[in-house]
């Protein structure tokens, strides 16, 4: 007797063969193995007991009426539920073009009758077995799929956090609440849905956007913390921390930071080409860019900074309209107003 394949229930045994005798002979040589056996005596009585309880493995025989043993094995090479089924075909047919149609058509294997029943039953035993170590091959890939899905959320999980957390390291330097780029987060995220962004690109620029100021960690506190006006050397010196925040950020490959990286380079340029470090004009500037710039002066303009006052929001909306297509993407603006409702309760929200 061969040795038993290894599966955790008997293995089931579809035997397709429109001659009794043949059924019989396999059906019995193979109980022997173990094997739950299942006999059908046409191809559409095959299909039937396939569409009830699909088998571990299938012999099929060639030349029967109606449906022959090719037809049985296109239909059900072309299901995703059964083609993945060991069909083994058993046939007098000799011919080597037959053989090779068997292959053609999704066999894993062929045996001519007369049968040689140790053959049989060697040829079934392997079958079964490399369906199981499939089986079991599948699994470990999926698993492994898994695990690696799992480390890399992980490792964006912490790329969001890392980038919120010096966000908020960088506002609370300049003396300012971590809300702030809480607000411009949500500012971003909001605006960028509003222009028709998918929800990942959105979900980005909110995850990202907090770093937009992380170059002034490398401004000098009488700068950063000077009441009133910058001369223009220290005005000079304030605007390098757009290209300072992008050389931090820049080392990194991975989107979530090189996003982060653009939004720190471009939040202070403006729509008219007027604004630093290079002074580029309308669609040139990122998106994202584009979106930050909106969501930070709307923010700052309604909190207290070390230079200035609160400003009251009928100012801040005259600002706005006087600044769109000068300062600000005049689309964003316009969105901006459409939606302001949604701004005012995202800043009542995440107010101290």
């Amino acid at each position: 007797m061969t040795e038993e394949p290894t599966t955790l229930h008997a293995p089931d045994i579809l035997i397709v063969d429109d001659t009794l005798p043949n059924l019989q002979l396999l059906a019995s040589v193979l109980k022997e193995e173990g094997y739950k056996i299942r006999p059908a005596n046409s191809g559409e009585m095959a299909l039937q007991a396939i569409s009830k309880k699909i088998p571990d493995l299938i012999l099929l025989d060639i030349k029967m009426p109606q449906m022959n043993g090719y037809e049985v094995c296109e239909k059900l090479k072309s299901q995703d539920e059964t083609k993945d089924i060991p069909i083994i075909f058993i046939s007098a047919l000799n011919d080597i073009s037959d053989k090779i149609k068997a292959f053609n058509v999704g066999g894993v294997d062929y045996i001519n009758k007369p049968f040689q029943f140790e053959e049989v039953k060697a040829r079934v035993a392997t079958h079964l077995k490399l369906q199981t170590y499939q089986h079991e091959m599948a699994q470990k890939v999926a698993k492994g799929v898994e695990e690696i899905n799992a480390l890399n959320q992980e490792i964006i999980d912490t790329q969001r956090e890392l980038i919120f957390t010096m966000g908020e390291i960088c506002e609370t330097r300049s003396k300012e609440t971590g809300l702030h780029v809480k607000r411009v987060a949500e500012y971003s995220y909001f605006l960028a849905k509003s222009y028709g962004c998918t929800e990942d690109a959105a979900s980005m620029i909110r995850q990202a956007s907090p770093m937009h100021d992380i170059g002034k960690v490398a401004i000098s506190d009488e700068i950063l913390h000077k009441a009133g006006k910058l001369t223009p050397e220290e005005w000079k010196i304030m605007q390098t921390h757009s290209t300072l925040g992008h050389s931090m950020l820049s080392v990194s490959h991975r989107p979530l930071l090189k996003m982060a990286a653009t939004i720190a380079l471009e939040h202070h340029e403006r729509w008219d080409g007027e604004g630093y470090p290079y002074g580029l004009t309308g669609e040139n500037i990122s998106l994202a860019g584009r979106i930050t710039a909106i969501a930070d002066v709307f923010d700052a303009l309604g909190s207290k900074r070390c230079y200035k006052n609160v400003w009251k929001l009928p100012d801040i909306l005259t600002f706005f309209q006087s600044e769109r297509s000068k300062h600000f993407d005049p689309t964003l603006v316009d969105l901006f107003f459409a939606n302001l409702d949604t701004f005012l309760a995202i800043r009542d929200e995440f107010t101290a």
